[in-house]
């Protein structure tokens, strides 16, 4: 049998650690105020208030994944771009008839009014999805609006982020996938492919999962009958449990993310059990959160968990944490239970949201009294305003080691807000973190020593290899974006040896089939010394980079992007960025010596 030796690849030497930098969820926007996420300030972000527009309910928002530069942010109703000023026709969301003033001075009034994702494979194009199910505009105190209710349902919006330079432009709005909805439920999380998103809401008594995918979205949903379809939807970090409450109950499912299936219903609170200062829906959860490690369930009470019901009725109620072991099935903080933890008089309750840097941060929301409207309390000199000033401050909240079980010790601290600060009634939804997939098979693998066995090696991303095959071996190297043969690949080529490259999806299923144990992790050997020679300059840049090819002679030049796109392409010495999006790039140069360089560049 002949040798056969089939590749494609082309050469992006760069570490992964830049390749998949993650900070798509670096700023958080809410009330008025915006938290950047930058790891180094005291709490962990940055915080900036009198932001405008102020958000009275959820949000969503989305940075670059490479820069973490805020690129939009929608309120349920209207999408505005990075200055605060709605982006080129992004108002109006549920059509010119249904405009009101107060959608557009206070956002869409559910309780996870919408939720942005990129499209898989595309740095430009986002997908906004945004719910209005079965709410008054008026069930807040002190919002004057009409009745009846605003029931929308489901619906959603593309942004292309190409147009208006950069700030961006709805290309596509007010797209229905479902209208009466019972619920305002609505959350997304990432497929077990790692290259597509499950959007996940509930209608008509099911779990309804829409799945985006680099083709778009499927508007036919995976269908799951539910027990008990709540007002807020958690999805654990792993993508493997569901979470939602249902009057005085929390109820925790298995969540296939490969399906999108919702099954196995389980009440966390026995008996129901919650019955609290009021003796109706308010007294059950209103948020929670799972920890990074999706093994705990934090969630949050408006007087409910700490007063046993009806001995507390004409006495003071506190608000409370819950938290629930999953792995134990063991629960602390509600009636039945011996230890509390509280943080707040009469009924106040809080937003919960899991951040980058691993901690959870909670909100804490105004009073019913409150003059300054529902959710919108004004922190002074770190309590609230005059007129209210018999009540606690409304701090911040934190969870600094949410994967910790120590039942002993109240896990949650606070943190004092700045002066002028309005909290809003929750967090921005975030996008689904691909960090957390749980996969055997590695994006990168090094084969620098002599491959002695017939054997398939897989990567998820690339394959760099400077070693020889022995003789009379059939050998497969398969990775999904690139195989690398650089100097010191050497195939036999007698009549003996089978030898396949090609890109193809990792399939690798368990953590002892990655490759040979005599793979070493090292980047492999490629000529240091053209590649030293090779200068680009200025970089950053924005308008061009220019090639110092050394002594050797240019033959030509290809830029990507970092989804391994081919931006641009030429053979001189200058290379044209002043029309592209500011973000990192990747210049493969080939030399007339027959290697090729790669360089990283940064447009700005």
């Amino acid at each position: 049998m002949k040798t056969k030796i089939s590749f494609i690849a082309f050469l992006i030497a760069l570490s992964t650690n830049f390749l998949f930098a993650q900070h798509q969820n670096d700023n958080w926007l809410f009330g008025n105020s915006k938290w950047l996420f930058d790891n180094t300030a005291p709490n962990g972000f940055t915080h900036t208030t009198n932001v405008t527009p102020a958000i009275r309910y959820t949000s969503s928002v989305i940075s670059d994944k490479n820069t973490g530069e805020l690129l939009f942010s929608c309120n349920g109703y209207s999408v505005y771009n990075k200055n605060g000023v709605i982006m080129d026709n992004g108002n109006e969301m549920f059509g010119a008839a249904n405009t009101t003033y107060q959608y557009q001075s206070f956002g869409n009034p559910s309780d996870q009014s919408s939720i942005i994702l990129p499209v898989p494979g595309s740095r430009l194009l986002y997908y906004v999805f945004y719910i209005n199910g079965n709410r008054y505009m008026n069930d807040q105190i002190y919002v004057q609006a009409l009745n009846p209710t605003t029931n929308y349902g489901l619906r959603y919006a593309i942004v292309d982020m190409s147009l208006n330079g950069g700030l961006g432009k709805v290309i596509s709005k007010n797209n229905v996938l479902f209208t009466n909805s019972g619920t305002n439920a609505l959350t997304s999380t990432f497929a077990s492919d790692g290259n597509s998103y499950w959007i996940v809401t509930a209608n008509n008594g099911n779990y309804l999962s829409y799945k985006l995918d680099s083709n778009g979205l499927n508007t036919s949903p995976v269908v799951s009958p539910g027990v008990n379809l709540g007002s807020f939807i958690k999805i654990s970090p792993n993508a493997k449990k569901l979470l939602t409450r249902e009057y005085k109950s929390v109820w925790l499912y298995d969540f296939n993310n490969t399906t999108g299936s919702v099954t196995s219903p389980y009440n966390i609170i026995p008996n129901d059990n919650f019955a609290g200062y009021y003796d109706d829906d308010s007294g059950g959860p209103n948020s929670a959160e799972f920890s990074p490690d999706s093994n705990i369930v934090y969630f949050i009470s408006a007087g409910a968990n700490l007063c046993l019901y009806p001995a507390c009725i004409g006495n003071i109620s506190w608000s409370g944490l819950s938290m629930y072991n999953i792995s134990t099935a063991s629960l602390v903080g509600v009636e039945n239970t011996s230890i509390h933890y509280k943080f707040s008089l009469n009924g106040l309750t809080a937003g919960m949201q899991l951040a980058k840097n691993g901690k959870i941060y909670l909100i804490y929301n105004a009073l019913l009294n409150d003059t300054e409207g529902y959710g919108y309390k004004e922190v002074i000199f770190g309590n609230t305003i005059p007129n209210t000033s018999n009540f606690t401050s409304y701090d911040w909240g934190v969870i600094n080691t949410p994967n910790v079980w120590s039942p002993a010790v109240s896990p949650l601290t606070t943190i004092t807000p700045q002066k002028g600060t309005r909290n809003g009634f929750s967090f921005p939804q975030l996008i689904p973190s691909l960090d957390n997939i749980v996969n055997p098979c590695p994006d990168v693998l090094y084969i620098t020593t002599p491959v002695t066995s017939s054997q398939v090696f897989q990567a998820g991303k690339s394959i760099f290899a400077s070693s020889t095959i022995n003789d009379n071996l059939s050998v497969e190297y398969k990775a999904g974006l690139n195989v690398n043969l650089n100097p010191g690949f050497f195939m036999k080529g007698d009549l003996r040896g089978n030898f396949k490259a090609y890109i193809s999806p990792c399939t690798i299923t368990s953590f002892n089939k990655v490759g040979p144990s005599n793979i070493e992790p090292t980047f492999a050997k490629t000529s240091t010394i053209a590649a030293s020679e090779v200068k680009i300059y200025p970089n950053p840049a924005s308008t061009v980079v220019k090639i110092d090819s050394g002594k050797n002679k240019l033959m030509s030049w290809t830029l990507y992007d970092l989804s391994g796109k081919n931006i641009l392409n030429g053979n001189d010495l200058s290379v044209p960025v002043e029309n592209l999006p500011k973000s990192a790039y990747l210049l493969m140069i080939k030399l007339d010596n027959g290697n090729t360089i790669t360089k990283k560049i940064i447009v700005q």
